[in-house]
């Protein structure tokens, strides 16, 4: 299992990006979508379970984590959700910086890790969308959303699938310009989260590949 762990967190994030929006508008969608995060949390333990220490203090801060937000199935404050929030958006910070160590560690480049490496792009639009949605519920005017946009994705991004999309939208660029950061803050993360992630996806990601595709071509003639 240790062999194809970035690859199985990969997969959890992958069904996670897959079904926020697909269960956005169900009445079903926050267990939906607790599944979903629960799967990618516990693959990500199994990541970081080659070392004790790193184990403990994964445990640590996913475990509250998750029962919290577990929680908000059966009491929604404020209160819980912000914590929820808060600490899934901690969880994934510290298990991607684990995953970067790794890869820059990493003595030879394999599909395993190049998992790893679009695995840290993926938490890191699952970490903005996070704090979108903290944002939105401190400030109810941190973002502008038209009557057409709000129709489909709500009036605000308190909604974890909501705040995911624009999220995403933000990483890869798109920019449909259906929701507007107004809030100074959300500007800022929008900007930097938009630059990081062309620059991680230009340098990183295509490094990685191309390592990869130069020692497989090497080993053939070899």
């Amino acid at each position: 299992m240790s062999r194809y762990k970035y690859e199985m967190l990969l997969a959890a994030q992958i069904l996670l990006s897959f079904v926020s929006p697909l269960f956005s508008t169900s009445a079903y969608a926050r267990p939906v979508v607790d599944i979903a995060i629960t799967a990618v949390f516990a693959a990500a333990i199994i990541v970081i379970s080659n070392k004790k220490i790193h184990l403990v203090i994964g445990m640590i801060l996913m475990v509250p984590t998750l029962l919290i937000t577990w929680g908000v199935n059966f009491s929604n404050t404020e209160t819980m959700n912000l914590i929820s929030l808060s600490g899934s958006a901690l969880f994934l910070c510290y298990i991607a910086g684990l995953i970067l160590a790794d890869i820059f560690r990493a003595k030879m480049v394999n599909l395993n890790i190049i998992a790893a490496g679009v695995s840290v792009y993926l938490f890191f639009g699952n970490i903005c969308g996070f704090i979108y949605a903290i944002i939105a519920r401190v400030d109810s005017n941190a973002f502008k959303i038209p009557e057409t946009t709000a129709s489909y994705l709500g009036d605000s991004l308190i909604n974890l699938s909501s705040a995911t999309y624009f999220s995403f939208v933000t990483l890869t660029t798109l920019g449909y310009g259906d929701i507007t950061p107004i809030n100074e803050f959300a500007r800022s993360l929008a900007f930097l989260e938009a630059a990081m992630g062309q620059i991680y996806l230009t340098v990183l990601i295509a490094s990685l590949v191309g390592i990869h595709i130069s020692t497989s071509e090497k080993g053939a003639k070899t």
